[in-house]
């Protein structure tokens, strides 16, 4: 299965982010194939394919919503692939075509249906279903892509708590946040939070495939 990983302009790290997260998937999906990037060019990893799309709307949701659909018009890319944001982070082994649709416990996705799907999760999408769904850019009430997408096709939803990990500690060290879960996230400004970066590049620390070779990680004061 091939990952494609929605990117705009707005990390603060120099998308050192998606380095690791890349990392993630290399160390743990076992069914990965390529790896697509829709939008900006990270400059880091040439064995991805890069598809250009540049951020049009002043919504953010347009431009995600924009950049999938350009994914699921691609020829390239498998017929069912996993969406990555470039802040998701996986911790344990996984099929990509098992991977399960989450959604918020204790939430509902309002005008968008019946489950809350807009979690900081990957997400499985079928390009040819996506395509057929009648979701648009002039939606005025459903805002979410994700919830409208899985509501609409009755995808069972796994229910869980969102997975983001505290940068401040508020809810315990980074180790403790991370046990027992499958995958987690970050805020925007988690990478510029001490200690955090030297966390995960322990994490991840060696280079997956899809990087420059001896290409060395951002600034590690940070």
């Amino acid at each position: 299965m091939d990952v494609v990983y929605i990117l705009g302009k707005g990390s603060l790290a120099g998308n050192e982010e998606l380095r690791h997260s890349v990392r993630s998937l290399d160390y743990h999906m076992l069914d990965l194939d390529n790896v697509y990037v829709v939008g900006e060019n990270p400059g880091f990893l040439p064995s991805a394919v890069h598809i250009e799309a540049q951020d049009i709307f002043e919504e953010g949701w347009k431009n995600t919503y924009a950049k999938v659909r350009q994914a699921c018009e691609d020829a390239r890319i498998s017929d069912t692939f996993l969406l990555m944001n470039d802040d998701f982070f996986m911790l344990s082994s996984f099929m990509g075509k098992e991977w399960p649709f989450f959604a918020i416990k204790g939430a509902n996705g309002g005008t968008c249906g019946a489950y809350a799907f807009q979690i900081h999760a990957p997400m499985q999408i079928e390009k040819e279903l996506f395509l057929k769904v009648p979701f648009s850019l002039d939606q005025k009430a459903c805002r979410s892509w994700r919830s409208f997408y899985a509501n609409f096709c009755h995808i069972p939803p796994t229910l869980i708590d969102d997975c983001i990990i505290d940068a401040y500690q508020c809810g315990g060290d980074f180790d403790e946040q991370a046990k027992g879960k499958e995958f987690f996230s970050i805020s925007d400004d988690t990478m510029g939070v001490p200690g955090f970066g030297e966390w995960l590049r322990n994490k991840y620390p060696d280079p997956s495939r899809f990087e420059i070779a001896g290409t060395p990680d951002l600034d590690r004061s940070r």
